[in-house]
């Protein structure tokens, strides 16, 4: 017994098979809402990530203007420091933690732990190939996958280049 004759059999309001009700009609209305459904779904994803991404590539872009800055600052042995650049190295590192992936704040943690020594020296082999490191991650995660090494772009290093 076919599910609509089970249907017609049991329930008396259940249209019959001689009536004006169509099948073909309501199985393509739904077909084509599913398809309207899953699309919007889709492109409501496709959306939210490019929304991350943007994200990123801001958390990124505040991380490394930040970094040039105090390095410019540094170099010209200007002050580092005050209420303006606090704030905007915080922020920067806020926008790092909120939107980096897991392999970059890492790479961050890393290269300020090795810093925060006694015996660090900024601009040394170690900081060069750690903060390397944070490039080659960022880059890998905003293009999801980088086959370059730290020597590959040194002249892009700021500590090399400058």
């Amino acid at each position: 017994m076919t599910l609509l004759h089970y249907c017609t059999h049991h329930f008396e309001s259940f249209p019959k098979e001689d009536s004006s009700f169509n099948w073909t009609t309501i199985i393509a209305a739904l077909i084509a809402s599913l398809t309207v459904i899953i699309g919007y779904i889709i492109q409501k994803q496709k959306e939210s990530k490019e929304r991350i991404i943007e994200s990123k590539r801001n958390a990124y872009n505040e991380f490394l203007k930040d970094f040039t800055e105090t390095a410019i600052n540094i170099a010209y042995d200007k002050d580092i420091g005050g209420i303006e650049d606090d704030r905007r190295r915080i922020n920067a590192r806020n926008l790092l933690l909120l939107y980096g992936n897991d392999k970059v704040v890492k790479a961050y943690n890393i290269w300020v732990d090795y810093n925060d020594k006694d015996d660090a020296k900024p601009g040394s082999d170690e900081d060069v190939v750690l903060f390397g490191k944070i490039l080659i991650e960022i880059r890998k995660d905003l293009h999801g996958e980088s086959r370059l090494s730290e020597n590959d772009i040194s002249n892009l290093n700021p500590f090399i280049r400058g």
